[in-house]
């Protein structure tokens, strides 16, 4: 079993868990980082010219049902700069625009541990070669972590801050199909399980909205993740973006987004069952407005964020106040009395 990753890098995270009695609802990322690194720290996305075994055939050439790839980072998929030319021109901008020092290299478009580990470690190591850099964050698929690549990651992690964040999606098999992930549930499992044992922090990514799911099916998901051995959550609501499936779907009338107010309580729903040791990440996605179709308030990423924080304050509420109630009935309560804010 892997030690605790901050603890090997002399991190204090436990120092961090103070967030509640500082009175805040939830465990923002923000929070952890400025505390663990003493000051602002930024992720960077930077793009390493990864692909995806779900889109070049290896899996289905169609991808995911939601995924347009330039719809994440489409400057820099275009750019042709190196990883080292991408981290430099942004750390320059920040230091200017916002007086940040401090930044995690994002390895985000794509699959980015599917190649050959040699090849891995070389960008990885180009990225933490940059000044500013103070440790990296790498998505990906639970069906691309072989155990050379895990074990790479496990060697890098105990050189520096790291997190492998893992699109999961939705615990629900069905839906995986439906949304053409290639990949099941129990396999996101083991991944992260693996991840975990060796000492690796793990970052979960969540979409709500998926098509077919109801709102107990995602509160089931949050309850399922809550039990795993991670690092951080980060949730996402579903959008259209041009050029998908999902797309397709929208426009035949076959698929409807979340509404803004759906959506907020369902993040509140869902926070509330998450443990309070868990780093929460991201509470909703933001996407290239020339790629967005659906729907118009991912355009407004502060106003979601807004709300999520007046509907915590409005039930009295906060981050894992549900965690040990037990598992969500199918009327959508809990199975023991509603303990949230009642103090």
């Amino acid at each position: 079993m892997g030690t605790n990753p901050d603890k090997r890098l002399g991190i204090n995270s436990a120092s961090s868990y103070n967030w509640r009695q500082l009175g805040y609802r939830y465990y923002s990322l923000s929070f952890y980082l400025n505390r663990i690194f003493g000051g602002k720290t930024w992720k960077v996305s930077v793009d390493g010219g990864f692909h995806c075994p779900n889109a070049d055939g290896t899996i289905s050439h169609a991808g995911c049902l939601f995924c347009n790839i330039l719809s994440f980072s489409p400057s820099r998929r275009r750019s042709g700069l190196t990883i080292r030319e991408q981290l430099l021109q942004a750390a320059t901008h920040l230091r200017e625009r916002r007086g940040i020092q401090k930044i995690i290299a994002y390895f985000q478009p794509g699959t980015n541990t599917y190649g050959p580990p040699d090849k891995l470690e070389r960008l990885y190591r180009e990225a933490l070669s940059v000044p500013d850099v103070v440790g990296l964050a790498i998505g990906t698929r639970p069906d691309c972590l072989s155990e050379e690549v895990v074990k790479l990651l496990a060697t890098l992690s105990q050189e520096t801050w790291l997190t492998v964040e893992i699109g999961v999606q939705s615990s629900h098999n069905a839906t995986l199909r439906r949304i053409n992930r290639g990949h099941s549930w129990e396999d996101a499992v083991n991944a992260i399980q693996r991840c975990a044992n060796e000492g690796i922090r793990v970052t979960v990514h969540l979409m709500f909205g998926l098509p077919g799911e109801t709102y107990q099916q995602m509160l089931e998901t949050a309850e399922k993740v809550a039990e795993l051995p991670i690092h951080g959550v980060k949730i996402h609501n579903l959008y259209v973006a041009k050029d998908t499936g999902l797309a397709k779907l929208y426009e035949a009338g076959q698929y409807e987004p979340l509404s803004q107010d759906v959506y907020v309580n369902m993040v509140c729903d869902a926070l509330e069952r998450l443990p309070p040791h868990i780093v929460i990440e991201r509470l909703t996605a933001e996407t290239d407005p020339g790629y967005l179709i659906a729907p118009d308030w991912c355009r407004r990423k502060g106003e979601t964020i807004s709300l999520i924080g007046k509907q915590l304050e409005l039930r009295n509420t906060y981050q894992g106040c549900r965690f040990s109630e037990g598992p969500t009935q199918p009327d959508g309560l809990s199975s023991s009395p509603n303990k949230c804010g009642s103090t």
